[in-house]
């Protein structure tokens, strides 16, 4: 057995070795690594005493000590973990229960999301489900300190984790990972994003989704994790100020509003050494202006459920590099330490530089397969290579430059336009807070450019006035034929403008959807 065979492997030791240090802070409460050493100790016991190797244990839990706890009792007691987003509608939520064949459900009932509607379609659609609600004393009796905690065994191919994707195009899939490829995206966690020992972490998104790998890594490292409830650019200003953070995470569209906060509010930008940003395209005019604002101290991932997080990597020295090179700031960079990325033609057929096709990628930490779905792991594994769907090219020196995902393409009068592309213009423009191109459809063009933008000065600016702004920044095609001005873009549980529900309106009466 290697340490790499089971992620439990690289958790163990720093649990025992950090055991007075500080391991979380969730709000006013306080959590030493013994504490989470004996929670997760006692609940891998309970869960041990009334499933097998190999069980799914489903987390309704939001951003709470119990799921820390829980993923640790997981990992020891060789149950599969099925993490849910708070954020998920209640349909999906039951979707992945049942699909996923989970046997425990651990919930929050302190969630929104937990209500009595959701727990009754449970109920009916899951029956042998066990909801265990971890705020009760049926919680407590599983928690009993008295049992033993014995690791089990598993193998490193054994399931460790299903993950369910984002469900953009359709009902989510399970992403299956196994022992070892958790175990090795651990370590990449650890490398890529520059975790250092007795790192101070400042985590705002879900710990059902990338918080919850980067707070692993940390423990992994002996950090100390900050974990907010959810992100709001006040609480995230004071939290790094009053813990002396050193190391954040977020999505792109945190990023925009905490710099909007820190401008509009005059105060200062948290003194960081290193903020990671990823999960969606970022525009490069407010990465640069992020730079200036906190310093180029930014580490940008590339990934997706199916290869965690990091695919290629734009380094803190790529960001320098930038001040020379602004090309850099659109580019996803190059490879990550364990990953190899390739750009392949319609014919599954490598491109040479600078031609676009779809970006392929291979690491040790990709899916094993998705759950009882061997038609969509046959279309995305292909000798060992994830199709990841997304589209873009290399340059010469290996950079990864993103144009779209292949369904976020909009294919107007024949032409292909790549929203993101159109994105990254539109939002260079004065006045422009965040946008979204999707297309729509239209009698002519088959699909027509259409831009949802949220504008200072949209209560004085007429839509032809912006598309012709618009026209003269982008030219023919790929011009938007309509403009949407709007206070707020949907966004979806992961951090993404939900281009589905912008989408809708516009093909609810169409026999296609693209």
């Amino acid at each position: 057995m290697t340490i790499l065979d089971r992620p439990w492997n690289l958790l163990r030791p720093g649990l025992t070795e950090n055991s007075q240090r500080v391991a979380a802070r969730f709000g006013s409460d306080t959590y030493t690594y013994r504490a989470l050493d004996d929670a997760s100790a006692a609940l891998a016991a309970g869960l041990s005493a009334e499933l097998a190797v190999g069980d799914r244990v489903a987390l309704l839990l939001g951003n709470r000590f119990e799921y820390l706890a829980a993923d640790l009792a997981i990992m020891r007691a060789g149950l599969v973990k099925v993490p849910l987003n708070p954020m998920l509608p209640a349909r999906d939520i039951v979707h992945i229960l049942g699909h996923s064949g989970s046997r425990i459900l651990l919930v929050s009932s302190a969630l929104t999301a937990v209500d009595e509607d959701l727990l009754t379609e449970v109920a009916t659609q899951c029956p042998d489900l066990q909801v265990i609600d971890v705020d009760t004393e049926r919680y407590a009796e599983l928690v009993t300190p008295s049992r033993s905690a014995a690791e089990r065994e598993v193998g490193p191919g054994d399931a460790a984790a299903i993950y369910y994707t984002g469900g953009t195009t359709g009902k989510p899939k399970g992403v299956v990972h196994s022992q070892s490829s958790i175990a090795t995206n651990l370590l990449a966690h650890i490398l890529e994003p520059e975790i250092r020992r007795d790192e101070i972490m400042l985590l705002s998104t879900a710990l059902s989704h990338s918080a919850g790998a980067f707070a692993a890594a940390g423990l992994a490292r002996g950090a100390t994790l900050v974990i907010l409830d959810k992100f709001a650019p006040e609480e995230f200003c004071s939290a790094a100020a009053t813990f002396d953070v050193s190391w954040a995470m977020v999505v792109p569209t945190m990023l925009y509003r905490l710099l909007d906060h820190i401008e509009q509010h005059q105060v200062d930008a948290p003194a960081l050494d290193t903020f990671v940003y990823g999960s969606a395209p970022i525009t490069p005019s407010r990465l640069k202006e992020a730079i200036d604002v906190f310093g180029p101290i930014f580490i940008q991932l590339f990934g997706q459920t199916e290869c965690p997080n990091w695919g290629t990597t734009l380094t803190k020295g790529d960001h320098r590099s930038a001040a020379d090179q602004p090309t850099l700031l659109e580019s996803a960079g190059r490879r990550s330490t364990m990953a190899e990325v390739r750009v392949i033609d319609d014919q599954g057929q490598p491109l040479p530089s600078g031609q676009v096709g779809e970006i392929c990628l291979r690491a040790p930490y990709a899916l094993i397969e998705y759950h009882n779905n061997p038609e969509a792991t046959a279309a995305t594994i292909v000798d060992g290579w994830v199709h990841t769907r997304d589209v873009g090219y290399l340059d010469d020196n290996g950079y990864l430059f993103l144009k779209d995902r292949t369904s976020d393409m909009i294919i107007s009068g024949g032409y292909n336009v790549y929203s993101s592309e159109v994105e990254s213009v539109i939002a260079t423009l004065p006045g422009v807070r965040q946008v979204a191109v999707i297309g729509i459809p239209d009698p002519d063009w088959g699909e027509a450019v259409c831009a949802v933008v949220v504008h200072d000065q949209a209560d004085k600016l007429t839509e032809d006035q912006f598309r012709g702004i618009c026209r003269d920044a982008l030219g023919g095609y790929k011009s938007p034929k309509s403009v949407r001005f709007v206070q707020d873009i949907p966004m979806t549980p992961f951090g993404k403008a939900d281009k589905k529900a912008l989408r809708a309106p516009f093909w609810a009466a169409e026999s296609r959807a693209i």
